[in-house]
């Protein structure tokens, strides 16, 4: 139990300790090989684990075999491990030459132990005593139990986590849990399965004030077409402040109340205005750009091709004998052409455009 970090318990189990790293703010800020690899070593950690006490000795050996990594990207990400919190070390590893002599007179290396951790329920972590531990083993029910400490009980310098006001899908107060952090997601990222969108929705309410008496379930299924839709948090965060017109909703809509059902028809006020006539999602502010983007890369990429076709007519016409100036002539004429049917092209694209009238706040 010494060797549980500082701000950390023992865990329960090992997917308690996965999920608390994939919940870490740092974790989320690494990038995606990076977090492939920090995952493959914990992983490699919770398979050797011993449930009874979590701990766990696989050898270097075994985590480079596992993962496919170096000795010194193993050696890195169980640093990054320790210092998060995730594990901790209860004894390092040492060659057989300084080893001690066991009882049939051999010396062998001994792999270094580590001890699986999760962030405390409490926050916080007395300074004198054992850190407070889940006990129990994965295959019996999971309890809190506290140990006693010697002496007073200073409060230590942890930050205890971001905690917002809950509420219900139906309007009634729920039960959350008070230690449990908030999930992360990233903004410009489209959430696929139903904790990505939880995710999404809890950084949705992080970021609009007005929503956050709503649980993120609650963002969530009233999100859920959009997400399904392909839209991201920061789509959704600009249709709630912008219509898809281009103008900006009124920043005294939101009603002054606390009352989750409030809120909900609120939120699918604001999203109805993104709404087709059949009601389907219009495309986002994120699609539209990556549409236009697209579709400028591809006359781009025409417009090559017809100057590439226009300097191979130039050459074969100055193989076959014509002059000079007949064939600038002839790709002058054709240019002129060729802009006239663009224009046209693009007049009837955006008449073919349809509009839509968006509601206002009452």
């Amino acid at each position: 139990m010494s060797a549980v970090p500082k701000g950390s318990v023992r865990a329960a189990h090992g997917h308690q300790t996965m999920a608390a790293l994939l919940r870490h703010e740092n974790f989320a800020m690494r990038n995606r090989n990076g977090q492939v690899t920090i995952v493959a070593v914990l992983r490699a950690l919770i398979e050797r684990a011993d449930y009874e006490t979590m701990t766990s000795r696989p050898g270097w050996q075994a985590l480079i075999e596992t993962t496919g990594t170096s000795r010194t990207t193993v050696a890195r990400v169980l640093r990054l491990l320790a210092a998060w919190g995730i594990i901790g070390r209860v004894a390092s590893g040492r060659q057989a030459k300084y080893a001690a002599v066991g009882p049939d007179g051999e010396r062998i290396n001994e792999a270094a132990v580590y001890v699986l951790c999760a962030p405390s329920p409490l926050a916080l972590v007395n300074k004198v005593g054992t850190p407070p531990a889940l006990g129990g083993s994965h295959l019996k029910e999971k309890k809190l139990t506290h140990t006693r400490a010697q002496g007073k009980n200073p409060q230590s310098d942890v930050a205890p986590p971001r905690l917002i006001p809950a509420g219900a899908a139906g309007g009634a107060p729920s039960a959350q849990m008070p230690w449990r952090p908030e999930l992360l997601w990233p903004a410009h990222r489209t959430p696929k399965r139903r904790d990505q969108r939880v995710a999404a929705a809890s950084e949705i309410r992080y970021r609009s004030f007005p929503l956050r008496c709503m649980t993120p379930k609650d963002v969530a299924s009233s999100c859920r077409d959009f997400f399904l839709a392909g839209w991201t948090v920061a789509d959704v965060i600009h249709a709630l402040d912008w219509r898809p017109d281009g103008s900006q909703w009124p920043h005294s809509g939101a009603p002054d109340t606390k009352d989750p059902w409030r809120m909900r028809g609120w939120l699918r006020h604001r999203l109805s205005a993104w709404r087709t006539e059949a009601g389907e999602p219009l495309r986002s502010r994120d699609q539209q750009e990556a549409a236009r983007i697209a579709t400028l890369r591809r006359e781009q990429e025409a417009e090559r091709q017809r100057t590439l076709k226009r300097q191979a007519e130039r050459a074969a016409r100055l193989d076959a004998g014509d002059s000079p100036a007949k064939v600038t002539a002839l790709a002058q004429i054709r240019a002129m052409f060729d802009a006239d049917k663009r224009q046209r092209s693009d007049r009837r694209r955006v008449a073919a455009q349809p509009t839509r009238q968006s509601p206002q706040d009452e």
